[in-house]
């Protein structure tokens, strides 16, 4: 009996160790996310001080594949940054790291031109992580 609670509880610990996102397990937060459009677009994620100050973003797509073709930072300070960022990001998926530059920034909001692909009415969702490190 004993033998069978300890397996079990093995096959739990292990199943909630692989539902942690690897964006959280290596120091990344979540800043935000936005569900965007079926077409060529621009979208705001708003983010704010409360979230902290970050060296590091990266977005991460749900849904559908998304073609990012520009980011712009918004920082608290209000200066901006723009980043070309052409290419595509597959569904489940995540963009290359981007480094802010300096000491690290408290960021008021991103915004990014894209655009969604995929079949159907699939629509994809953008999410926004941030890091410290």
């Amino acid at each position: 009996m004993i033998r069978h609670l300890t397996f079990f509880s093995l096959i739990a610990l292990l199943m909630t160790a692989l539902t942690i996102p690897p964006a959280q397990a290596s120091g990344w937060t979540l800043l935000g996310e936005k569900q965007v459009s079926r077409r060529s677009e621009t979208d705001t994620i708003h983010v704010g001080a409360r979230e902290g100050a970050f060296r590091k973003i990266q977005f991460r797509v749900r849904g559908a594949d998304v073609n990012f073709n520009r980011v712009i930072i918004h920082y608290q300070n209000g200066q901006t940054r723009g980043i070309s960022m052409k290419g595509l990001v597959r569904k489940n998926n995540s963009s290359r790291q981007i480094d802010l530059p300096g000491k690290a920034r408290v960021i008021n909001r991103v915004s990014f031109e894209y655009r969604t692909k995929g079949p159907g009415r699939a629509q994809a969702t953008v999410l926004l992580w941030g890091n410290a490190v």
